[in-house]
């Protein structure tokens, strides 16, 4: 296809929000174009061109235990509230049939955006930077405090106070509380990216 040639609109159904606090987020058809994205939500429509979009930001999040990660994509533009799209469902659980849904959206989006436009946005990875700072904090709070309980166990166990099986399951719930919060930490450090190189890692 001709890069000049103008390409057809392209439809995507996703659960999306605006940033606010929301219990459910809203079912949306998104509309991509050549121009920008148009979609629907509270009673409001319209256009809202590439012109406009100040940064675009690509994070994994939390799912639900048969889906450890979905992931978001929030789409700040110069005026107005942030435009967020998520790969589950409004609820925030996982949806199988939605994720390939998603990663076609933030592909074409991408390839939609002018190149002009693309020199200025900024293109963002990973929760902001003063969010993982929280998390890095709860990694350290855990480990000292449940480092040194787990610690504690061990020691109970060496001099017979705690037989073996009985120290198994609290060892293990720790350990995976760890990786748990380890996980999150790394997932959601901040960056950059290009948009010719998407973060397919923080994909669902």
């Amino acid at each position: 296809m001709d890069p000049a040639e103008p390409r057809a609109p392209a439809d995507y159904d996703l659960a999306i929000g605006d940033g606010s606090m929301r219990l459910k987020l809203a079912e949306a058809r998104l509309t991509l174009s050549d121009e920008g994205i148009r979609y629907a939500l509270d009673g409001r429509d319209g256009l809202r061109p590439y012109s406009q979009l100040r940064s675009v930001r690509i994070q994994a999040l939390h799912g639900g235990p048969n889906s450890p990660w979905e992931a978001m994509i929030e789409l700040v533009f110069d005026r107005g509230r942030p435009l967020h799209v998520q790969s589950g469902t409004p609820w925030g659980a996982n949806d199988p049939h939605r994720d390939p849904v998603f990663i076609a959206f933030v592909e074409d989006l991408h390839r939609r955006i002018p190149p002009q436009d693309a020199t200025r946005i900024r293109f963002l990875r990973g929760v902001p930077e003063g969010r993982h700072r929280v998390l890095q904090i709860a990694l350290v709070i855990f480990l000292i405090v449940f480092g040194g309980a787990g610690s504690f166990i061990l020691l109970k166990a060496a001099g017979g106070t705690i037989p073996v099986m009985e120290m198994l399951f609290p060892m293990l719930a720790l350990v995976g509380f760890g990786m748990w919060i380890w996980h999150s930490v790394e997932k959601s450090k901040p960056g950059t990216y290009r948009p010719d190189r998407l973060p397919t890692d923080l994909f669902p």
